[in-house]
């Protein structure tokens, strides 16, 4: 099956017609029937593969992804897994679906989620929940739950979701795979429909940090980075906040993980992110609600929809979003001067990040990406899932900083992840970092 391959020899084997692309595709299919249940599709529809000379050049051509449905596709409906969407069918592709044609990728359908991406377990009630392919019993985690399972039952190679407050790197990391998001602004948000400007940004997810690597470096325009020679990686391990409140499982096997990178040399460093967890407080709710009203109702403006946002709205199925919406709607309990102190928060939130990597002259910082284990599908409408499970990726959405999440949970058990975190802009040195880190780890 191709998806044993790396995306790099897959493309190579596709461009060379050492595999033939009708005879990968039919396979394709059939696996999607078999994995039908999973539910991780809203649109299967591949579509064919273009084999002119120019698309068989592209750096990934051949190249099955997926998108989520909060993602422009033009000939596919964009619900954003809301019924008030189900008619929508944009006119021109969101922008990282451009550059990925370019390239010479293949469109291979659109991912269920969490409705509006407003949530955290993928529990849709319109198209059904997205199931955790490494159990099925389990919530695979969102908003981005559907690249999550699509990527990690081999329906796709690589799969873009969007990340406002770790909505890539929380199924991932349920899942058992890779995801990454970069930082705010490495990729184009034009026709995506939003959450919150400040903070929103296409994410990937795939089996390896080797084919988020390649996926990246070609997306970017950028070449891998180079690692510093003389001297080993300086991680800090930020133990009042990121590290505080795990389950058992969790702190286990991200601290075992920890412990071999120890081993191998790599230097660890504790470090005091008590202040980190206190600005992320004042930030994670009022920014992204109050922005929702402004950016979603423009972004339906520009598609000619504008007069639809209250339908839109009063159409929503889950009673969750629906409540805290309406509320915001009626009788805001986010104001202005909410709005202003959050992003004055956010100012000094970079500060204090920039000021931990000075002071203890680190390179990274890794922290497990959830503090417990996917729930049960039977759990995924309890209260206490929201902050629980966004409390550790949301501050470097806040800090617009690149972070990934790669599995280091036990064989057999339920998957956990570990994220590890740059400085905004060093995309390419964090990826190239954590490849070599996970060579240590023997991880994929």
């Amino acid at each position: 099956m191709y998806s044993q391959l790396s995306i790099e020899q897959l493309v190579n084997a596709l461009r060379s017609a050492q595999h033939c692309a009708d005879t990968w595709q039919h396979a394709l299919r059939e696996r999607h029937v078999q994995q039908q249940h999973l539910n991780s599709f809203i649109t299967f529809a591949p579509m064919a593969l273009d084999s002119n000379a120019a698309t068989r050049d592209g750096a990934l051509y051949g190249l099955p992804v997926s998108f989520k449905d909060n993602i422009n596709v033009s000939g596919m409906p964009t619900t954003a897994g809301t019924p008030g969407l189900r008619d929508y069918y944009p006119q021109a592709d969101a922008g990282i679906v451009q550059r990925l044609r370019q390239l010479g990728a293949q469109v291979m359908g659109k991912n269920n989620m969490h409705e509006l991406s407003f949530g955290v377990t993928s529990a849709n009630h319109c198209h059904g929940a997205v199931i955790n392919p490494a159990n099925e019993r389990y919530s695979a985690g969102g908003s981005s739950g559907g690249c999550a399972a699509a990527v990690a039952a081999g329906l796709v190679a690589c799969a873009v979701g969007t990340d406002t407050g770790g909505s890539v790197r929380i199924p991932a990391a349920f899942c058992g795979i890779v995801g990454f998001r970069p930082s705010t602004g490495a990729y184009p948000v034009d026709g995506i429909v939003p959450v919150s400007q400040t903070k929103d940004t296409p994410g990937l997810l795939t089996r390896t940090v080797q084919d988020c690597q390649f996926v990246h470096s070609h997306l970017s325009g950028t070449a891998p980075a180079a690692l510093p020679e003389a001297r080993p990686l300086r991680i800090g391990i930020p133990e009042r906040f990121l590290w505080a409140d795990l389950d058992d499982n969790v702190r286990e096997a991200c601290r075992a993980a920890i412990d071999t990178l120890a081993q191998h040399g790599v230097s660890l460093v504790p470090v005091d992110d008590g202040l980190i967890g206190e600005l992320n407080e004042a930030i994670q709710f009022p920014l992204p609600i109050y922005e929702f009203f402004i950016d979603f109702p423009r972004f339906l403006m520009k598609e000619g929809r504008g007069e639809q946002f209250l339908d839109i709205l009063g159409q929503i199925r889950d009673p969750a979003i629906k409540k805290i919406l309406t509320a915001q709607l009626e009788s805001p309990a986010i104001s202005y001067t909410d709005y202003v102190q959050a992003l004055m928060s956010k100012v000094q939130l970079e500060k204090a990040y920039r000021a931990l990597f000075s002071q203890h002259r680190l390179d990274l910082i890794a922290y497990p990406t959830v503090t417990c284990s996917a729930p049960l599908l039977s759990d995924c409408s309890a209260e206490r899932n929201f902050e629980t499970f966004v409390r550790n990726t949301d501050p470097a959405s806040n800090l617009a900083a690149p972070s990934i999440s790669i599995p280091v949970g036990a064989a057999g058990a339920l998957p956990v992840g570990l994220s590890f975190d740059a400085l905004p802009g060093q995309d390419s040195f964090l990826l190239a970092s954590v490849r070599y880190l996970t060579q240590l780890l023997d991880t994929r």
